[in-house]
């Protein structure tokens, strides 16, 4: 098995306070990095989402959102000021430990349509021989109820693992799982419903502690719409990759981050692009809200 690691020791000269450009030749073109983002809170989510940890911005003005495990399995629809716009239920799935929400085109002949991707992958105690993402095609904030489009099995090759971040690539039509551990594994699975049994492919250093002595573990992950920005996150802060065209993700995590300090978020665990790959949003599972992220011009 081929892995590569980022070694973020190697991180100290990028100080919090001020991130310098970063700039990286893609086959076409030059991909500018914003030198520092400016946070604002826009709104604070509805009382329904008390543990929202997944986010995705849906087909329309609004987010999609869910609660840890303790809830349903409910998918709550919110508008940029923090109204509830809707709460579908996923019929046939199991709020186990929904912990991760992305976005992508449906499997086999719906690829035209736009599918929700539902991460029920985490697993504190790393008991879990099995893991679960849910498929389901976007729903309306109206709709009450969704049925499942398909139900995708996770099963690590060695150990069970927690895992409370993933992403969907669209070019090269597959997930990736980042672990919540130090020397956090990255594995890829596709949307075949038969296969089950992931394959490393990276491994993402993430130990050394923050200012603040919280580890710096992946508890969220966004992906442009273009393919080409990949961001992690950890309760703190926040990780980017720029990515050629082509090139592999293995390769991509060798290479050491831009570093993207985010604003204080107690337990912070999702993190999303917006409707462009410039600005993304963050949000709580202890104090959710809706936190934008913009480079000024």
């Amino acid at each position: 098995m081929a892995s590569s690691r980022v070694n973020f020791e190697r991180l100290g000269p990028l100080k919090r306070t001020g991130i310098v450009f970063a700039l990286l030749l893609t086959s076409a073109r030059q991909v500018l990095a914003c030198p520092d983002y400016k946070s604002e809170i826009l709104s604070k989510f509805p009382p329904e989402l008390p543990e929202a940890s997944g986010l995705i911005h849906g087909s329309g003005n609004f987010w999609w959102s869910h609660n840890d495990s303790g809830d349903g399995p409910f998918l709550y629809a919110v508008d940029p000021k923090g109204k509830l716009l809707g709460k579908v239920e996923v019929q046939g799935a199991k709020n186990v430990d929904w912990e991760e929400l992305t976005a992508g085109p449906c499997p086999g002949k719906s690829a035209q349509e736009r599918c929700l991707y539902i991460g029920d992958i985490g697993d504190n105690s790393r008991r879990r021989d099995e893991v679960t993402i849910y498929v389901v095609r976007e729903p309306t904030p109206k709709d009450q109820k969704i049925n499942l489009l398909a139900t995708l099995p996770l099963r690590y090759p060695d150990r069970p693992a927690n895992s409370e971040a993933f992403v969907y690539d669209v070019q090269g039509k597959q997930f990736l799982i980042f672990t919540k551990e130090r020397n956090g594994r990255v594995f890829t699975r596709s949307l075949n419903p038969t296969e089950s049994t992931m394959k490393q492919i990276a491994t993402v250093d993430l130990s050394p502690q923050t200012n603040l002595g919280s580890p710096r573990v992946v508890t969220g992950a966004a992906l442009s719409q273009d393919g080409r920005t990949l961001m992690l996150r950890s309760y703190l802060d926040a990780f980017r990759w720029f990515r050629a065209s082509g090139e592999s993700w293995s390769k991509v995590l060798a290479r050491l981050p831009v570093l993207v300090p985010l604003a204080p978020e107690a337990q912070g665990e999702a993190i999303a692009f917006g409707p462009g790959d410039q600005d993304f949003y963050s949000t709580s599972e202890k104090v959710p809200n809706l936190t934008h992220y913009s480079c000024p011009k």
